[in-house]
């Protein structure tokens, strides 16, 4: 009898399911309007559903003049292989200055009302310097960054 529990468990381990950890991917939409003001989507999509808590770092929009940010956070939820705008802020850039935009993705606590930290389980950082002579920005920051989510 032991060994055929044996032989089950080591089959089901073989063959079994193997989990793999949700990748998600993310990108930053960058456009300008009206010259100077420059409008910040950020976006992820996952290929498994997903929750977690995102919370919105960096250094912002930052010229020798001014410091621009719209940090935040909130819990969220990613439907399978659909593309979600999570996040968005708009600024008035005038070059040269640098974009610091990043997201970190927490596991979701248990309790929306207890602040205590939870575990990270991925960050994206979109990042660039804006030269003094941009007339239009680059497709740099749109770039998806994919990573699996550990956890």
């Amino acid at each position: 009898m032991f060994h055929r529990v044996a032989v089950a468990l080591a089959l089901l381990l073989a063959f079994g399911g193997r989990a793999t950890a949700t990748e998600v991917c993310g990108w930053l939409k960058e456009t300008v309007k009206r010259g100077q003001f420059h409008m910040f989507e950020l976006w992820l999509q996952a290929d498994g559903e997903t929750d977690f808590l995102y919370q919105i770092t960096g250094e912002g929009v930052v010229t020798g003049s001014m410091k621009s940010h719209s940090p935040g956070s909130g819990t969220y939820v990613l439907h399978p292989r659909k593309p979600e705008k999570v996040w968005g802020f708009g600024t008035t850039l005038d070059p040269p200055g640098t974009i610091d935009i990043g997201i970190e993705l927490h596991q979701t606590p248990a309790d929306i009302f207890n602040d205590a930290p939870t575990p990270l389980l991925a960050q994206f950082s979109f990042r660039r310097d804006v030269p003094a002579s941009e007339e239009h920005p680059p497709a740099t920051l749109a770039k998806k960054q994919c990573v699996a989510m550990g956890g």
